[in-house]
Parts: structure tokens; C-alpha cells; sequence
């Protein structure tokens, strides 16, 4: 067994550089007693998924809220699956265009501030956007359609809500089952509805769509990923290799990394090479109210293959099986866990630019700032916020030895930093988000904003 309370000297060069970071965002904290009981961090984990730049999927879900810094590229594939019905705010942001076919976007609006394309998708909420929107089949259930191009709406219907568009606005058999068509150009109607009224739009009545602003956002979260690899590590990353000690030399494989910790904020710290190893277990040795960081370092990672455990439990019950072993999600509402064994912990990939995860079900949160991250076949239970995901063309074949290609994998609502702590856990990491308490988004009327923590 080898012990490894601080992974390599090369680390600590690194993490010596990183100290100004830490210190300057610990200068802008006022009275962090007040917020004890909470944790405060960068707005990008108020997302399921945040991810700077492009996003591809399919045959997917996000259930939380999904931001996409760039264009977003699905098919059937869901958004906001377990969110409740606000329709104030949007559960969909992206800043590029959106192309999706077959799906729905649950719990509230969407906003993009490029192109809309849809084709036989639900929108829960109205569809907001700076550019053309074309939807195809599918419906808006509430809020109708606000443009600031043009309006194309084919076979699909608006059932509670207007069109609002500065261009032309095209329907053609389909239409509103109420409400009214504002357009600024021309309206063309063929077989279709354009509901109780038309009227041309005034020039001075602008269509007013605001989006977030992904630039600072992913600024801040930057930040404070580099905030959390310049922290001293207290905890400590135990590596089994069967019998013998892990290293170089060892002839047999990596099988087992343990993580202990008896503080309210446990920091670790490990080499990706380790991280990555394959068919191996990670075990859980901390409070389950305390707070995990563990910094990964390293250009490249790939975890598959592993089995999540907590040292806490050796019987079965609604969260581990009888070894200790988490349950993975399935259908069955009863093996679904409630987050408060992995809304502690974080993996932060402090300066990857390729992490791959498949064939593993994480039991916590990703933050991988600079990566592309390749994601398919797989699922993670907290927030997941990458530079950029890609779904690659890999084949795998089910249990009748049928061939298909691997979904992308699914990121479910769980968010780190949602359990109760204590009070010096709570100005731990006050210290690191100090710089991240403005909020980040113009105020807008068509969607009002809340950027509080939601209750899971």
C-alpha cells in the first residue's frame, strides 16, 4: 500500500503558483460567519451542465438546467427532466445556435442567442431567441415564441402563448390555440392559425431576449478551479495494487484508491495516470457532511471501468449495496440515491484538455475547465462543467449481441455543494468564491431571473 498525502514535487511547483489566486479571492471576503451553514461558488454550479463551448449528444438527458456556451447539437435527447414546472426562467441557455431533433426541454423556457432549429420537440416554456427560429413538428405548451429574426412554424403548434418577431413570421399547418402574431415584415399564413389577432410590429417595440453571460461565468469557474488546486492537501489518496505497493515496478495493476479525510474540507490530490487506471475501485473514507475536493493533475484522463464504494457501509441498504458499493440509477425509483452521498465531492481536473468517461457511472461532480470532454455510455451523479462535449461514434453491443452506437452519457440533477456542514467548512470555502458572489445575468422581462440554490 502506498499512502500519498501530495502526489510529486512537480505538483507542488504548480500548486506554489496557483497561492496568489487563492489569496487574492481570500482578500475579498467581508463576513464570511454570515454565511455559515452555506456554500457559496462560482454561478456555473447553479447548472447540471455548463459547458463553455460546443456540446453534441444524443439518445440522452440532462435532468438539472443546461447552459451551452457555444452551439448545441442534439437528438433525441431531454433537458430539465426532474426540474419543477418555473416557467419565469429558462432551463435551456445557449449562447450559440441550437439544433435539436426529437426531445423536450422541461421546467421552463429557452433561450439562445443564435438560431433555433427544432424539429418534433416539446418546449415546456417559450423559445427565445436573437436570431431565426424554425420549429417542425413538436409544440410550445406556454409563453410562445419571442424573435428577433424570422418566425418559420411548420406542423406544430403553440398552446398557450404569442409569436413575437421582429422578421417575417411563416405557418403552415399548424398555428396558436390563443393568443396573438406580432411580426415585423410580413405574415404568411397557409392551412394554419395565427390565432385571435394579427398586427404588423412597431418599430420602436423591440423583442427583448438577454442571455447569460458565459464569458464571465467561465471566467469565475477558472478562477475557481485554480483556486481549489492551490490548497493545501489535508486529506489522504491511498493507491492499492493487489499485494504489493504501487509504483513503477509493481507487476501488479492498480485496483484500489482510497480517499480519507477527517476534516470538514478534505483537499486531495492525485497523478492522472493513477487516476486512470482501468477496472479499479474508488472508496469514499470521509464524513458525508464535509466537503471533497480532489484535484486531478494531469493533460489526459480516462475513467471507466470503476466501481464507487463508501467505507460508511458494509450493509445493503437504499444507497449501497452490501459491499458498500454505490447502487447505480435504473428505473427503479428505490435504487435511486438523494444525493447525500456524492453532493460532497468534486473532481477537478485541474489542467486536462482530454478527459474521456465511459462505462462508469461518477458519483460526484466534474469540473474540467480547459477539456474537451468525451462523454458517452455512462452517467454522472452532480454538476458537470467542461470546455467543450463531444459524443464519439463508438459501437457496443447489448446483451443479444446486437450492435449500436454509445449514447452520450447522462448528467443527473445532483449538485455539488448541497448538504448541510459546518460552520468553519463554510468559510473554508467562502474563501476560495468570494470573487463569484455578483450575479451573472442581465435583468430581463421576459425571464425573470433567481439564481439562489434550488432545493433537491
Amino acid at each position: 500500500m502506498l499512502k500519498v498525502p501530495f502526489q510529486a514535487q512537480t505538483i507542488l511547483e504548480q500548486n506554489m503558483k496557483l497561492k496568489a489566486t487563492a489569496a487574492f479571492a481570500a482578500a475579498l471576503i467581508s463576513s464570511p460567519l454570515s454565511y455559515a451553514g452555506t456554500i457559496e461558488l462560482s454561478q456555473a454550479f447553479n447548472y447540471n451542465a455548463f459547458i463553455f463551448n460546443d456540446f453534441s449528444g444524443e439518445r440522452s438527458d440532462v435532468e438539472g438546467k443546461l447552459a451551452v456556451g457555444g452551439n448545441l447539437t442534439v437528438e433525441d435527447f431531454d433537458v430539465g427532466l426532474l426540474l419543477p414546472q418555473d416557467l419565469s426562467e429558462s432551463s435551456l441557455y445557449v449562447g450559440g445556435d441550437l439544433s435539436f431533433s426529437r426531445g423536450k426541454v422541461n421546467g421552463g423556457q429557452t433561450t439562445v442567442s443564435g438560431m433555433v432549429e427544432a424539429s418534433y420537440v416539446e418546449f415546456a416554456g417559450a423559445v427565445n431567441s436573437e436570431s431565426f427560429v424554425s420549429i417542425e413538428g413538436g409544440s410550445v405548451s406556454s409563453g410562445g415564441i419571442n424573435s428577433k429574426g424570422d418566425v418559420s412554424l411548420v406542423d406544430a403548434g403553440i398552446r398557450q402563448g404569442d409569436i413575437d418577431a421582429e422578421g417575417s413570421v411563416f405557418i403552415k399547418s399548424s398555428g396558436l390555440d390563443d393568443g396573438s402574431v406580432t411580426y415585423g415584415n410580413e405574415l404568411i399564413v397557409e392551412n394554419g392559425n395565427a390565432g385571435t389577432s394579427a398586427s404588423v410590429k412597431d418599430t420602436t417595440n423591440i423583442v427583448d431576449v438577454e442571455n447569460l453571460d458565459f464569458t464571465t461565468m467561465k471566467n469565475e469557474v477558472i478562477a475557481q478551479s485554480k483556486d481549489f488546486a492551490a490548497r493545501d492537501v489535508n486529506g489522504i489518496t491511498t493507491l492499492s495494487c493487489g499485494s504489493q505497493t504501487c509504483s513503477e515496478s509493481a507487476s501488479s495493476p492498480i485496483d484500489t484508491i482510497t480517499f480519507s479525510g477527517s476534516d470538514d474540507v478534505n483537499i486531495f490530490s492525485i497523478d492522472s495516470a493513477w487516476f486512470s487506471a482501468a477496472d479499479k475501485d474508488i472508496v469514499y473514507d470521509f464524513s458525508t457532511t464535509s466537503i471533497n475536493i480532489i484535484n486531478v493533475f494531469g493533460k489526459e484522463v480516462e475513467l471507466f471501468n470503476t466501481g464507487f464504494f463508501n467505507t460508511a457501509f458494509s450493509q445493503e441498504n437504499s444507497y449501497f449495496r452490501e459491499n458498500g458499493q454505490y447502487r447505480d440509477n435504473d428505473n427503479n425509483e428505490n435504487q435511486r440515491h438523494d444525493g447525500l452521498y456524492t453532493n460532497n465531492i468534486l473532481f477537478n481536473f485541474v489542467d486536462a484538455t482530454d478527459v474521456t468517461l465511459h462505462a462508469v457511472g461518477v458519483k460526484g461532480s466534474v469540473l474540467a475547465p480547459y477539456a474537451e470532454l468525451s462523454f458517452y455510455n455512462g452517467h454522472i451523479d452532480g454538476n458537470l462543467i467542461a470546455s467543450s462535449l463531444v459524443t464519439p461514434e463508438v459501437e457496443l453491443k447489448n446483451d443479444k449481441d446486437e450492435t449500436y452506437l454509445a449514447p452520450t452519457g447522462q448528467v443527473n440533477n445532483y449538485r455539488f455543494g448541497a448538504i448541510n456542514v459546518s460552520e468553519p467548512a463554510s468559510i473554508v470555502l467562502l474563501f476560495g468564491a468570494g470573487c463569484f458572489m455578483l450575479a451573472r445575468r442581465k435583468k430581463t422581462s421576459r425571464d425573470s431571473v433567481n439564481l439562489k440554490r434550488e432545493t433537491f
